[in-house]
């Protein structure tokens, strides 16, 4: 399949946390693609307004406010797309992140058990979650895609950030048991972005640790939320049929070196 052949007509995909960010530029691409999409978020306004964008492109949505930390919510979720659908073809696990003190630069003696279990939940039980709540459906399919959120500090040391960084290894983990699992008919990679601009990042980062974050990335800036998009889009298409169980990097090269030789984060943790 040629690259410019990607289409999603015939397929049915959920997004969670779709209403914002890389969530909603990733539902917006599979709109435009031809595919039916369900768009899950926190925030049913934020839902209703993406799902209102893909319809103004002419594809199929429906919203639905979904926390995929509590299982009755998933379920709902699945089932809504299930009953307005018909299928799901396609899992995008996007909802999760961190905010408040799990996001900031710290110590682990800063951080809270509170902080440390809600940046679990929302990054890796939320996945579970959501992968058991929609597999069942596929398997019986015998044919399904699910693309997980990860992101570079999972694969590499990144000071200051331990609950964020453990959870995201434990999505790569996870990732990699599902994707033995459920094979051959349902495909699981995932996505390791690096720094993205997106809305929650230019509120957690402190202005004066942007020329220290990019000094180890070669490209010299940030990605964007289209640049992610895309590379969740190829994992699930019929370009990347042969792809399963791996983990594809969007980080414009990012190392944990500066460019000049430095250690990188030497000097983040406070």
């Amino acid at each position: 399949m040629r690259l410019s052949e990607l289409s999603f007509r015939g397929r049915t995909a959920v997004v969670t946390g779709g209403g914002s960010g890389i969530g909603r530029a990733i539902a917006l691409g599979l709109g435009r693609l031809g595919g039916k999409v369900c768009v899950a978020d926190m925030g049913v306004d934020r839902a209703e307004s993406v799902g209102a964008e893909i319809r103004a492109l002419g594809g199929e949505a429906v919203a639905v406010q979904a926390d995929v930390t509590r299982p009755e919510a998933v379920e709902r979720m699945a089932l809504a797309a299930r009953d307005a659908f018909g299928r799901i073809d396609v899992l995008v696990n996007n909802a999760g992140g961190a905010s408040g003190p799990a996001f900031r630069i710290g110590r682990v003696c800063k951080l809270s058990e509170r902080d440390w279990d809600d940046t679990f939940a929302a990054n890796v039980k939320s996945v579970f979650l959501c992968t058991r709540a929609v597999a069942p459906l596929m398997l019986e399919q015998r044919h399904g895609c699910i693309v997980n959120m990860a992101s570079l500090t999972g694969q590499f040391p990144f000071p200051g950030m331990p609950a964020y960084s453990a959870a995201k290894a434990a999505v790569i983990s996870l990732t990699r048991s599902l994707a033995m699992e459920l094979a051959p008919h349902v495909r699981v990679n995932a996505l390791a972005p690096g720094l993205i601009e997106t809305p929650r990042t230019s509120l957690n980062r402190r202005p004066e640790q942007l020329d220290q974050l990019l000094s180890n990335v070669p490209l010299a800036r940030m990605g964007t939320v289209d640049e992610v998009a895309d590379m969740a889009l190829y994992l699930a298409s019929d370009a990347a049929a042969f792809v399963n169980g791996t983990v594809m990097d969007c980080a414009g090269g990012q190392m944990w070196m500066t460019r000049d030789g430095r250690p990188a984060f030497r000097d983040i943790a406070g």
